[in-house]
């Protein structure tokens, strides 16, 4: 995505957890069953992985340019 513009991530768990943007150092905890929502300004160029903490995934990668 380009700098400056926003991003929104859903996330719906099958777990608690907690969803961590790197380089941003947002998060945004997680319940079962329950979609959540994290909205953020890309201010940062670089790219950043989006993991969640308790399980390790990485759910995607964030590339703002």
């Amino acid at each position: 995505m380009k700098k400056g513009e926003r991003l929104t991530l859903r996330v719906t768990a099958d777990r608690a957890d907690t969803v961590h943007v790197h380089g941003y150092d947002r998060e945004l905890r997680l319940s079962p069953g329950t979609p959540a929502t994290l909205t953020l300004l890309a201010d940062r160029t670089g790219l950043f992985e989006v993991e969640t903490h308790e399980s390790g995934l990485v759910l995607t990668q964030l590339v703002v340019r």
